[in-house]
Parts: C-alpha cells; structure tokens; sequence
C-alpha cells in the first residue's frame, strides 16, 4: 500500500472505502459541485448517483489493491482534510508514460491559496519516482476558468488541437469545452 505522501504545504493520505462516501459529497453536493457539474452551468454533465461515481471509483482507488489503475489521496492542510486528488489508469504511448489527474477541494474556502497546486506537484513527484509518469493530463472544463488558471499556476500547459486530435491522443474528454492540460516532466 502506497504511504502518506509529503509536500510543501500539504499532506496525502491515502482514501480508504470509508472516505469514498465523503469524497463523492464533495464533489456532488458541496459548494464547488457547480463549477465542475451539473445544471444550469454544466446541462450536458449530470451530477452523478452514488452508484455511478462508486462504478467510476472502484475499489482499488480506496484500498490500494491495483496501484497502476488509479489510487486516491485525502489532502490535508494542517491538519484538517481539505479536499482529494487522484490518478487514473497508468498508461504508455509511444513509450512514455502518462496519466491523467482528478482533483476537487471539499469546499470553496480550501480554493485559491495554493493547497491544489502543492497536491498535484507531491503527487507529480512520486508516480514520477515509483512510475516512471513523465506525463500528466488535466482536463476542465472552459467554463472553469479558475481551474485553468491553477493548472497553469501548477506548470500544466494548454495542448492545441482538434476536439478529435485531443481525444484521439488523450482519450475521451470530460466535457464537449475539455481544456486539455499537459505537465510534462523532463527525463
């Protein structure tokens, strides 16, 4: 099992299956919910059941049984859990491997004081030491505009393209307005 991960400013605790029902709260009913889904500003992206978000966060992301498919970490900032970040399925192109990156803070008052910027580097950090990820995908919506900015704030960088290009390189988008964000770490 993956241990606690240890940034700047944060800590990364690995989510256990009693974390999943917390996790999915905040990303479907707490104050950040409507800028990531949901009508009126996302009509297209419905918030999702419990059953739906439990087929989409299997097990393993919760009890660490299959590290190369995906794993989430509670953030804490002194102490406190603020939000979760998580990787996908560990894949390789063209012999590079890449991965893409889930993040949500458990309320508006952890956004905007850099808390996800350090998540997402302590979490860069170590699938580069433990997997060699020299790639990283984030993909918000252009309606959220003050995600992109902290993707970009974190090193992330826009990748043009076709709708059809982006997918084809990067696999299906989130949205039909996917941002898709690259952060590439040299070798």
């Amino acid at each position: 099992m993956t241990g606690t991960l240890h940034g700047r400013r944060v800590i990364l605790c690995p989510a256990t299956l009693e974390d999943r029902r917390p996790i999915y709260e905040w990303l479907t009913q707490s104050d950040v919910t409507s800028a990531m889904m949901g009508p009126p500003r996302y009509p297209e992206q419905p918030i999702p059941t419990w059953d739906e978000f439990c087929a989409d966060y299997q097990p393993h992301f919760f009890d660490g049984s299959a590290p190369a498919q995906g794993r989430c970490y509670l953030i804490l900032s002194q102490g406190e859990v603020v939000g979760q970040i998580n990787y996908n399925d560990l894949l390789e192109v063209g012999g590079v491997r890449r991965v893409e990156l889930d993040l949500w803070m458990r309320s508006r008052a952890w956004c905007g004081q850099g808390l996800g910027s350090d998540a997402l580097d302590t979490l860069c950090s170590y699938l580069v030491q433990e997997f060699d990820v020299a790639e990283f995908m984030v993909q918000p919506s252009a309606r959220n505009p003050a995600a992109i900015r902290a993707y970009e704030k974190a090193g992330f960088q826009r990748v043009d393209g076709t709708p059809a290009e982006l997918e084809q390189d990067w696999g299906p988008a989130d949205y039909p307005d996917s941002v898709y964000l690259i952060r590439r770490v040299s070798p």
